[in-house]
């Protein structure tokens, strides 16, 4: 007899039965709009992330969206006022990357194909009290967020970006949102160079984020 309970069940098991043929079958047209609604979309290409990047009719990345509830990875500070005013990345750096892709890295040591880096660019709040920059809070004195201010992503593709180490670079825009909703590739010469050339490990700057990567032990 069927119960409640194993009706339930029944329901449940259809239910996902549907939505996992419905996956398989996403074209283009409907992974685009699942990125814009920042929703799971199955890619076949990037069977290791659930939150996988998606690219337009013209080759462009899609602006991946609510990365802000994706693993964060770290905030480095590049303040104008250390940097003659011209901080090419100024000042916050907010990363965040799929906490799928970082379950692959925490297990294996490698970031997944379709891992997507992104970061958030934030200016410093408040009023300089000092020629770098800084003022004080009841904290102390130094360096305080304020606006966002523009957004880069880096995704991992070896089929795409063999050329440039297996990851390509995009920028949103460096300026206030709303960011662009997708974007090109930028040159090598203009982002990949750096990582290529300075990036500890498989182009990621990790010494900046190696402390906080993994779980804190015991807790």
């Amino acid at each position: 007899m069927a119960t409640t309970k194993n009706l339930w069940a029944i329901g449940a098991c259809s239910t996902f039965a549907i939505a996992a043929i419905c996956l398989s079958g996403l074209n283009g047209a409907t992974a685009e709009a699942a990125a814009k609604a920042g929703t799971a979309a199955a890619d076949p290409n990037y069977p290791k992330v659930d939150l996988p990047p998606v690219w337009d009719a013209a080759g462009k990345l899609v602006q991946p969206k609510n990365f802000r509830d994706w693993y964060f990875l770290g905030a480095p500070v590049t303040p104008h006022g250390l940097n003659n005013g011209k901080a090419p990345f100024p000042e916050f750096h907010n990363v965040y990357v799929q906490r799928s892709a970082l379950a692959v890295y925490r297990a294996t040591g490698k970031w997944p194909e379709g891992t997507m880096m992104v970061k958030e660019l934030q200016l410093l709040g408040g009023k300089a009290e000092f020629p770098d920059g800084s003022h004080f809070e009841p904290s102390g004195r130094g360096y305080f967020p304020g606006a966002v201010n523009g957004l880069d992503v880096a995704v991992k593709d070896s089929k795409r970006f063999g050329a440039s180490k297996n990851w390509g670079y995009f920028n949103f825009n460096h300026a206030p949102p709303p960011y662009l909703p997708a974007a090109a590739e930028k040159p090598i010469a203009e982002c990949a160079g750096c990582h290529i050339a300075n990036a500890d490990e498989d182009m990621v700057y990790i010494s900046h984020y190696r402390s906080i990567i993994n779980p804190l032990p015991g807790n």
